[in-house]
């Protein structure tokens, strides 16, 4: 007797959104900022999980192991806007201390917006470049991790800018050619001002 599903019943399985993660810091090379993050390999979570980057060993899927990171920095939550068929991410600012900034754009505290499929994402001395690849899955996505060796500002041809003080006050009125001379950034304890 013939099964009532018939053959054409084969589980096919949808491609992953996968969030693509190059992330660089000027004092990683002591290893330990990035040690407690699997890198270089696809992980795969559910579509209702928010997923929070920082210092805190609990809450955090993604930990960066450095005193200037918040014990959470920042969330990213995988969503489908509104009449698309494509997935996309936010991203929220959960540090009170740090400003983060999008391609330039200013999150305070609490602040998010729609991640673009690629963008720059920054925060005191960290450099983060976000590229989102398009998947079918509306149940699951992947964020894939990976260390730079180089800024990833000078790589993606933005003119370099000084760190992002905890004040989240920066001078941006210097001009693009006396930036891009500029020596890399020196973060100052709040202590030694």
């Amino acid at each position: 007797m013939a099964s009532a599903h018939g053959d054409n019943d084969v589980d096919t399985e949808q491609t992953l959104t996968c969030l693509h993660v190059k992330m660089y810091n000027p004092h990683q090379h002591g290893g330990r900022i990035f040690s407690a993050i699997d890198l270089c390999k696809r992980q795969e979570l559910n579509a209702e999980e928010v997923v929070l980057f920082g210092r805190d060993v609990i809450s955090c899927k993604f930990q960066l192991l450095h005193t200037k990171v918040s014990r959470m920095q920042f969330a990213l939550q995988f969503f489908k806007p509104l009449n698309s068929s494509t997935m996309s991410f936010e991203i929220k600012n959960l540090s009170k201390k740090t400003k983060l900034y999008v391609d330039g754009l200013e999150l305070n505290y609490l602040n998010k917006i729609d991640l673009p499929p690629k963008c720059m994402i920054r925060f005191g001395e960290f450099q983060m470049l976000l590229e989102n690849e398009a998947g079918e899955s509306e149940d699951k996505f992947a964020i894939y991790c990976e260390v730079s060796r180089f800024s990833l500002v000078q790589e993606v041809g933005h003119p370099v800018m000084p760190a992002i003080p905890e004040t989240g006050l920066y001078d941006a009125a210097p001009q693009a050619s006396a930036i891009s001379q500029t020596p890399p950034p020196v973060e100052v304890d709040e202590n030694d001002i």
